[in-house]
């Protein structure tokens, strides 16, 4: 039960901010390598195809190629995992973001 009303308000937060186009407070003001914005960019055009896998492996990869600071990276890697029904690593995955940026810095309301 905790478990899914943790995962459900971790859903809800991220869900609201991607959907409404909301900029993410923590996201920081430094320049993001051009090789990890063009996988980012390529992982949002799969994930607009209904691409899912494709573009969980492409957020992960931006992350790994220099995105490791911005916030909105890994909610979108948590919600890939959602949407596959992968939800013992969505919930995982959400909990690191809230550990690692917290709610309250990181989503603005």
């Amino acid at each position: 039960m905790l478990l899914r009303r943790h995962l459900a308000s971790a859903a809800l937060a991220s869900s609201l901010a991607l959907a409404t186009g909301v900029a993410l407070s923590g996201e920081p003001q430094v320049s993001v390598p051009q090789p990890a914005r063009d996988r980012y960019d390529e992982a949002q055009s799969l994930e607009k195809q209904g691409k899912t896998k494709e573009a969980l492996a492409a957020y992960q990869q931006a992350i790994n190629l220099g995105m490791q600071l911005f916030p909105r990276a890994h909610l979108k890697e948590a919600k890939a995992f959602l949407d596959l029904k992968d939800y013992d690593t969505a919930v995982a995955r959400f909990s690191k973001f809230i550990d690692n940026f917290g709610l309250e810095d990181s989503c603005r309301y």
